[in-house]
């Protein structure tokens, strides 16, 4: 007579429903913690536009978002990483609208105006422009980011957007990249601590400038061969 083979042995069905469940628990928890830090950086940058050029206390942070001392820095370890965090964001908002519009453009040239055009706009809008200066004057003082407006990493995304149109037109994506975001942030900068806007004609030349000094490859009518332009 056979008996069943009781040594293997399936593991319960109930283990993987609850690690499921503990999954769903863990991913709801990180889900509450996202939508409560993008609450608090939607209410410390509300404060600073309305403080600027001042900056609003850790007291008036908390008061505003109806958090603790504690939640806040369970989130950030400080006041400066909070409004690091802010310009982040502010950073790539930026990136989301300008790639929009470089992302409706077929011809490469024209979505490196469009880039020049947009980076530009970012000054063009006074009360912006002033929350700007507030946010990075104040990171400047603490020493968290380089002084000047000088924050290469922070804007890297937005330079990192002219990789596409400078690979399709043959450019150097390193050198060519390097010069276009040096003059055009550069310029954006100028006119953010210069607290001046870009006048529609200052635009133009920029945008033009910029196009004038691209080094593309093209290929010469029966030779096959690519030179520099």
């Amino acid at each position: 007579m056979m008996q069943n083979d009781t040594s293997v042995s399936r593991p319960p069905a109930v283990g993987s429903r609850a690690a499921q469940a503990a999954a769903r628990r863990t991913e709801r928890q990180r889900k509450s913690a996202e939508d409560e830090i993008d609450r608090l950086l939607e209410v410390t940058l509300g404060l600073i536009e309305k403080s600027a050029p001042a900056m609003p206390s850790v007291s008036d942070i908390v008061a505003a978002a109806g958090i603790s001392n504690h939640t806040l820095y369970r989130s950030f370890p400080s006041k400066d990483d909070l409004v690091l965090a802010v310009l982040e964001k502010g950073v790539a908002r930026v990136v989301e609208v300008i790639d929009a519009r470089m992302s409706g453009l077929a011809d490469p040239k024209e979505q490196i105006s469009a880039w020049t055009r947009g980076v530009l706009r970012q000054v063009s809008n006074v009360e912006a422009a002033k929350t700007s200066r507030t946010v990075l004057g104040h990171l400047s003082q603490s020493g968290s980011v380089a002084p000047n407006g000088s924050q290469h990493e922070l804007l890297r995304p937005i330079s990192d957007l002219l990789t596409a149109p400078l690979e399709a037109l043959g450019g150097d994506t390193v050198r060519d990249g390097a010069c276009i975001s040096d003059l055009v942030l550069g310029a954006m900068r100028r006119y953010l601590w210069d607290s001046t806007a870009p006048s529609d004609e200052d635009i133009d030349w920029i945008s033009e400038f910029v196009l004038g000094g691209l080094r593309v490859e093209s290929v010469k009518a029966g030779s096959g061969k690519r030179t520099r332009q």
